[in-house]
This record gives structure tokens, sequence and C-alpha cells, in this order.
């Protein structure tokens, strides 16, 4: 049981460090995008690309999270109680209980800046190239990669809200569990 607590464990680390490399990816890809299209006014049209290079690296980082999320309700749920258990010890002890319990928390303290990001990063290249470069790439080509971009967009948020919820009612749940044990034990 501890090696399993500590597999998923290790597996929450590594999902840590990758998005971290997942932002420094982005933010470097960005800054090319951003620095070829400065260099020259015949560029600037390779901005095109920054909502699809957001919306890319921001769904793997968005995924990370999931899988983060998962691995932690696991062992908040099965693995911690079962380990208290085994060690007669209170599940609160146990790291993914008590940071949830006590932080009121759940993985993703950057989660909401990187899906935040993604529209704006997007509203900004697109806005520019429409109002700088629509003659040159032309307004149907702006239109349909708005419009593809603006409902990928829609769909990530609609994923993420449901992964929001669901995380609000984990901690809604454990609240209520908390508040009720500690009336519970004034009586």
């Amino acid at each position: 049981m501890e090696k399993v607590r500590e597999d998923i464990r290790d597996e929450i680390k590594k999902r840590i460090e990758q998005r971290d490399k997942y932002s420094i990816q982005l933010t470097i890809a960005l800054s090319a995008i951003i620095a070829l299209a400065s260099s020259k006014p015949d560029y600037s049209g390779v901005l095109i690309v920054a909502p699809l290079v957001s919306i890319y690296f921001t769904v793997l980082i968005m995924y990370s999270y999931e899988v983060h999320s998962t691995a932690a309700r696991y062992l908040r749920e099965k693995i911690e109680p079962a380990l208290a258990s085994l060690c007669a010890t209170l599940v609160d002890m146990e790291w993914e209980t008590y940071y949830l319990e006590e932080d009121k928390k759940t993985p993703g303290i950057r989660h909401i800046f990187f899906l935040m990001m993604l529209p704006i990063i997007s509203a900004i290249s697109l806005v520019y190239l429409w109002l700088s470069d629509s003659v040159k790439l032309g307004w149907v080509v702006l239109l349909v990669t708005t419009l593809m971009y603006g409902v990928s967009i829609i769909l990530i948020f609609i994923w993420q809200y449901h992964g929001l919820k669901k995380d609000f009612c984990i901690i809604l749940k454990t609240f209520k569990k908390n508040h009720k044990n500690k009336g519970e034990g004034e009586r």
C-alpha cells in the first residue's frame, strides 16, 4: 500500500515538473513568434499561429492538471484512508487529505492563469492582425482562423468548467464533512 502511495506521489511530482516544462516551452514559442513578427513588417502575419501554439500548450497543461487532480483524489479517497487504518493514525495526517481539508485547495495554483492567458494571447494577436494585416492575409483567412480559434477556446473553457466545478464540489463536500464532525465533537 505504501508503494502505491509512493508511485502516485511520484506521478503527481512528474505532472508538476511537466507543467513547468510546458509553460517554459509556451513562453519560448510565443517569444519566438513575436520576435519573428516584429523583425520585419512582412513577417507580422506569423502572429496567426500564436493562438494555435497557445491552444496546444494550454490543452497539454490543462490535461496535466486533470491527471494530477485525479491522482490526488485517488490518494485522498482510497489510499490514504486505507493507510491510516492500517497504521491506526488519523487520515488527516496524510498529505493530500491535509492539503484539501486545511487549505480548501485542490491542485492547480496556476491553473486559472494559464486558462485566462489563452483568450488574451489569442485576442491580442488576432486583433492586431485584423487591424494591420487583413489585406495581406486576406479577410477570409482571418475570419476562418478567428472562428476556429474562438470555437476551440470555448470548448476548452467548457471542458475546464466541468473540471473546476468537480473540484469545487470536492472542497464543499470536505468542508461540510469537517464542519459536521466538529459540531458533533462539541456536543
